[in-house]
């Protein structure tokens, strides 16, 4: 996975460079950006670097790690608790701590409470990923006597020129007329799903089943519909068609 950023709070320098040793050989997918010694300093680190995890030693020169928490509105880290002390266990898990390592802390723990760091900072970042994905627009708004009728694109069958309105033939046979003209509905419909193959056709590349060769060129829909190539567009359909296929 990528680097989890982390900062270590801790009253005692010699505790900062032992658990930056330790992390520094056996967790290599943390990177430690920055330490502080107090809670005023940690609060100025974790504002400044907007880590992914803290390591939080809970007494801090006559304040607690709890209290620098609670400097926090909305806690967007996560914390892996290191102390001397077994009695805040407690209070630690019920401020959502990953993980509560007793010093001296050993290889093997450090190396479970980053583990466990890891999982569900992974799990958030894929959720935000998912989050702020952008979405597909699949649906095509079409003008009719009623209003407006919402269709997805992908049951396009083709689309058909009547004068000056247009006929949607839909997968599921319905027939939909608006009062646009055909050249207006080519305009609606992604260039890289639909072709025009004729003045008076517009068609879903991805319902296309067969192509038969001749003078004029016919395409097979789903549904065995049959629309005519003109042959000015025969040779361009054509390479397109194999872009397709």
């Amino acid at each position: 996975m990528n680097k989890i950023n982390a900062i270590i709070i801790d009253d005692k320098k010699v505790n900062i460079e032992i658990l930056q040793q330790l992390l520094g050989q056996f967790c290599p997918s943390v990177q430690i950006l920055d330490t502080a010694t107090d809670i005023e300093n940690g609060y100025i680190a974790i504002n400044r670097h907007q880590p992914d995890l803290v390591f939080l030693d809970i007494e801090l020169n006559g304040n607690t790690g709890f209290d620098l928490l609670k400097m926090f509105p909305n806690v967007f880290f996560k914390t892996v608790f290191t102390t001397a002390y077994s009695q805040y266990a407690i209070e630690a898990f019920r401020a959502q701590a990953i993980d509560y390592l007793l010093k001296p802390i050993t290889i093997g723990h450090l190396q479970e409470a980053v583990t466990k760091a890891e999982n569900f900072i992974q799990q958030q970042r894929q959720l935000r990923q998912a989050y702020t994905a952008p979405i597909v627009q699949t649906k095509v708004s079409l003008p009719t006597l009623e209003g407006f009728l919402f269709i997805d694109y992908n049951d396009i069958l083709r689309c058909e020129a009547s004068g000056s309105y247009s006929n949607f033939h839909l997968a599921d046979g319905r027939k939909i007329m608006v009062s646009m003209r055909l050249k207006e509905c080519e305009a609606l419909l992604p260039d890289t799903v639909f072709y025009r193959v004729h003045h008076s056709h517009v068609i879903n590349m991805n319902h296309v089943t067969k192509y038969i060769k001749g003078r004029v060129g016919q395409v097979v829909l789903t549904g065995n519909i049959i629309v005519e190539v003109a042959a000015s567009r025969k040779d361009k359909f054509l390479q397109s068609i194999r872009k397709v296929w």
